[in-house]
């Protein structure tokens, strides 16, 4: 690629530079040649270690022990920190997977594990098909001009999360509103109108709405995982009242937000790359490799952070006991050194050893589901769509946390 001008502190969280794919990924690739080890003293955030590398995001990440979470996972203004603790009296907002460290993250991992094992999920099969018919067949009605994100990609894995969870249909549009603003507090689309930095206020409400399914479902406990998780044991003792809205908010954010948008990277990267479109309407045996394709490339997760409990040497540069590192996950999945041709987007591609929701004991407990998700959406698209272009530029997510495309008007061609 292109070389990038000298890089600032603040251009490595800028989430305005996050929603530039290009310029994105001139940054990331120079940090790779030149300072994948960096200090970032950026404007606004505490201070942290920026990891650019798939080796190094990959040797943070198996050392669950050294690097831990509880601290800080997650790149957040200093201001958004203090009304946090404001609101909670120095308390984390929640308690949930990607926040715990051993041994409470193994604990509380076993309370969904079974909803996402390949057994539990093959029940899924025939009602992710017939999502896949119905927002495909909404594209037809609207004779292939459609909004993709708005109008397809955000709602058909919510509807997954919201079935899984045993939630009314109705209350998507809530559920979605209030996600995008916990995850994508600084994109003027989302943030709330009285404060654009306001996770604290969406994670209230999604807690006031949670607590009432909480109630409703230790009452009368359904086959659903939301009756699962509201009478978990931990310990041997009832889960409590924190830990299970938390667990609700985290499957409920984190299982659509990311599926959404892989979904939609996705189809923006073949509608950009007709010849692959084409590869993958003649061979549906590539729709595995397409879909691991499209996780590496749009890498819709963007980072985590993780805090060094003792010093520890990376690459020359020693970071101290108790300093943060960020691993950014686009720059790790176009690693030189393990991607060939990495920013070619290559369904064929035969090794693919993507990081995209992370690696070890935090690997993305909804990552089979994701894929499946994934391979029955594009079987239906493929299937019946012969051709796909993008109808206007399209807009992405300004968010350093969770990224891709907001805004993508296509326009399709279908199979008679």
């Amino acid at each position: 690629m292109e070389g990038y001008l000298p890089i600032s502190h603040d251009d490595i969280i800028d989430p305005v530079l996050y929603s530039d794919e290009g310029r994105l990924h001139r940054m990331l690739s120079e940090l790779r040649h030149t300072d994948p080890v960096r200090w970032t003293e950026p404007s606004n955030y505490r201070p942290f270690w920026a990891l650019t590398k798939h080796a190094d995001v990959m040797e943070v990440e198996r050392q669950s022990s050294q690097f831990i979470v509880g601290p800080r996972n997650r790149l957040v203004t200093v201001e958004e920190e203090e009304r946090v603790k404001a609101k909670t009296g120095g308390k984390p907002l929640m308690r949930t997977l990607p926040t715990m460290d051993d041994p409470d993250h193994r604990k509380y991992r076993n309370v969904s594990r079974r909803w996402f094992q390949p057994g539990s999920l093959q029940a899924l099969e025939l009602q992710l098909a017939s999502l896949s018919k119905e927002y495909v067949d909404l594209m037809e009605a609207a004779n292939g001009e459609i909004d993709f994100v708005r109008q397809v990609s955000v709602w058909f894995p919510l509807r997954v999360i919201m079935l899984i969870l045993g939630l009314p249909e109705q209350d998507a549009e809530m559920m979605h509103r209030l996600t995008s603003q916990l995850f994508s507090p600084h994109d003027p689309d989302t943030a709330r109108q009285t404060d654009g930095h306001a996770i604290a206020e969406a994670g209230a409400e999604l807690f006031a709405y949670y607590r009432d399914v909480l109630e409703e479902r230790r009452k009368n406990p359904r086959g659903d995982l939301a009756s699962e998780i509201a009478n978990a044991t931990v310990d041997d003792a009832p889960i409590n009242d924190h830990e299970a809205l938390s667990y609700f908010v985290s499957i409920t954010a984190a299982g659509h937000e990311t599926t959404a948008g892989a979904i939609a990277g996705g189809i923006h990267a073949l509608s950009a790359s007709p010849d692959q479109y084409k590869l993958l309407r003649s061979n549906p045996n590539l729709l595995a490799k397409a879909v691991e394709e499209i996780l590496r490339y749009v890498s819709p997760v963007r980072s985590f952070m993780r805090v060094a409990v003792n010093d520890y040497e990376l690459r020359g540069q020693r970071i101290r006991g108790g300093q943060s590192v960020l691993m950014i996950y686009p720059s790790a999945n176009r690693d030189e050194e393990v991607f060939e041709d990495p920013h070619a987007f290559n369904i064929e591609r035969s090794s693919n050893e993507h990081i995209a929701f992370g690696f070890g004991p935090h690997v993305c407990i909804g990552l089979a589901l994701a894929r499946l998700e994934m391979k029955h959406f594009l079987k239906e698209f493929v299937t019946r769509i012969n051709h796909v272009e993008l109808a206007q530029p399209t807009i992405w997510v300004k968010n350093n946390f969770l990224g891709g495309p907001k805004r993508m008007k296509v326009s399709c061609t279908f199979a008679n």
